[in-house]
């Protein structure tokens, strides 16, 4: 028996278990497609207490787990795969602003500067409009670090971004 929400239990059991180094090529084809599985919130439409708790709970798994693999993809240069995850979880959650600055990072990684601004400004305009804020000052530097970006150097800096933070916290220490 094949059931979503106990295979995306599973995915994110393992993703979330360790290192994003101990992910195997084998076992990020399965997640992947577990997460492309998701289509939404869980129960949608019913609000009993425990309902409204799983659907958060689930839904913080599919975005955690995700991000995982994104940032997991992009680091081994799978820019493509990445793209299409970030824009993925994007459809559910699209104000989780990592996740957006993310995928800017990517979009510029795989050469497409053009779309990452694009993007950037259509995102803006929505934050903007349905929420009345600004982005981070995080966002605004990854986008300033994208439209300058010149030589192989600032792209490095710029694939350095994709190591989460608990990581570059290790590092700097």
């Amino acid at each position: 028996l094949d059931v979503d929400t106990w295979a995306l239990l599973e995915a994110a059991q393992t993703t979330l278990s360790g290192p994003e180094e101990h992910l195997a090529p084998s076992g990020i084809k399965e997640i992947l497609t577990v997460l492309y599985r998701y289509e939404g919130p869980f129960l949608d439409g019913e609000d009993a207490e425990w309902i409204l708790e799983e659907r958060e709970r689930l839904h913080s798994l599919f975005v955690q787990s995700a991000m995982i693999v994104v940032r997991h993809l992009g680091l081994c240069a799978h820019y493509h795969d990445a793209i299409l995850l970030a824009r993925h979880v994007l459809r559910f959650d699209p104000y989780r602003e990592e996740l957006v600055r993310h995928l800017l990072t990517l979009l510029a990684l795989d050469e497409r500067r053009i779309d990452a601004i694009r993007y950037y400004d259509h995102w803006i305009g929505m934050i903007r409009k349905e929420l009345g804020i600004s982005p981070l000052p995080a966002t605004r530097a990854i986008i300033a670090e994208i439209r300058d970006l010149h030589n192989a150097e600032n792209a490095q800096h710029l694939r350095a971004q994709l190591v989460n933070r608990h990581e570059r916290q290790r590092f700097a220490v």
